[in-house]
């Protein structure tokens, strides 16, 4: 791929301009006004685990929800933070709260309540809870099957592909014709994989090309704008997502069932703690960060099984999880976009030398460990 890609990925992967408070990039608001009015040692100092409790009781709990009393809210700057948002205050507070909930990774995919599935949707993605985690993640039917038949049993590899192709195909719609060619859109390239039949016949052009744009989008951890101007789920959410729909869709071997209706079994365990290496979770009530948690030991039991069957470091399926799915493996949220924004605000001269230093350096390398 050409050096200047990621130039054009810059312009054209860009949300669009939001006017609701829920399709803020809310958390990159947040940090950018605790700079201003703390300073850079405080407006950086929360981890992940640190800002999550801030808004749920455990962070550690797969079905954790949201608390009834968040201590962000007694925080003096929040106050002062929310004057910012037009509107009734403790309207853009529930407002603020829930886009936090959803950037974060805290929301859910219950049907009828978090997603809107009917009949159509369950018959075509294959059962309810299919439908509703391919809905939560944004991925359409088409993409959705196709990219199914293209990977087999890879699961976690087919969900990388499938919401690549689903970030082209809603650039296609939300920019004219003229503009894809600066902005390295490329429609040429879902056409291809959509109308394909053989996978090894897929080039490897088109697999990087795919690649580039999900290693893009799942670096920058934003919440990045779907076509119906709607902010779809970061990046490493939608894919994690995505591998759970296929799960759902294919089944398990155990006849005990997962979920009661849009609640866990009581017989699952409810944090790392008590889960087994592997075991499936009631996706659909489990947080965005719990799915994703699953997703990771799923991609390693899958790339481990690969190994065994020969596949070399340097196939594109391996070079996909290796350089790619891995990034979902980092982590997640606070850390990584504390990095981007810290960049943002040393080049607008909204920090010092000193602070942007700071901030970048704890956030690069608290980005850098591994979320186990």
């Amino acid at each position: 791929m050409k050096s200047h890609l990621r130039l054009a990925f810059l312009a054209g992967l860009l949300p669009i301009a939001a006017t609701a408070t829920d399709s803020r990039d809310i958390y990159r608001d947040f940090v950018r006004f605790r700079s201003q009015h703390l300073g850079a040692d405080r407006a950086f100092d929360l981890t992940t685990h640190g800002f999550l409790s801030q808004l749920v009781d455990d962070p550690t709990a797969f079905y954790t929800e949201l608390s009834g009393t968040p201590l962000i809210t007694n925080e003096i700057w929040w106050s002062l933070f929310l004057d910012g948002i037009p509107g009734d205050p403790a309207l853009a507070s529930r407002s603020a709260l829930e886009a936090l909930k959803w950037q974060s990774g805290l929301s859910k995919a219950r049907p009828g309540i978090d997603v809107l599935i009917d009949d159509n949707a369950i018959a075509t993605y294959g059962n309810r809870e299919a439908a509703a985690n391919a809905r939560k993640a944004g991925v359409d039917p088409d993409i959705f099957l196709k990219a199914a038949d293209m990977n087999g049993t890879m699961k976690t590899v087919a969900a990388g592909y499938a919401v690549a192709l689903q970030i082209v195909r809603d650039q296609m719609k939300a920019y004219q014709p003229a503009d894809y060619a600066r902005r390295a859109i490329r429609p040429d390239v879902l056409d291809r994989y959509m109308k394909q039949t053989h996978p090894d016949r897929i080039t490897e052009y088109d697999e990087r090309y795919l690649q580039d744009i999900l290693r893009y989008e799942i670096g920058r951890n934003g919440s990045a704008t779907d076509a119906g101007s709607r902010h779809a789920l970061p990046a490493a959410y939608r894919v994690a997502r995505t591998a759970a729909a296929y799960a759902d869709r294919a089944g398990y071997i155990s006849s005990r069932s997962y979920c009661v209706v849009n609640e866990p079994a009581a017989w699952l365990p409810r944090n790392a703690e008590e889960w087994q290496y592997s075991q499936p979770l009631c996706f659909i009530a489990a947080t965005d960060r719990a799915v994703q948690s699953w997703y990771r030991h799923e991609l390693r039991r899958e790339k481990a099984a690969l190994h065994q069957r020969g596949h070399a470091a340097s196939s594109p399926v391996m070079h996909l999880i290796g350089t790619v799915l891995a990034l979902v493996d980092v982590v997640s949220f606070v850390e990584v976009v504390e990095a981007v924004v810290a960049e943002d605000l040393a080049s607008a001269g909204a920090i010092d030398e000193a602070g942007a230093e700071f901030a970048s350096n704890r956030s690069t390398r608290l980005a850098c460990r591994i979320n186990r």
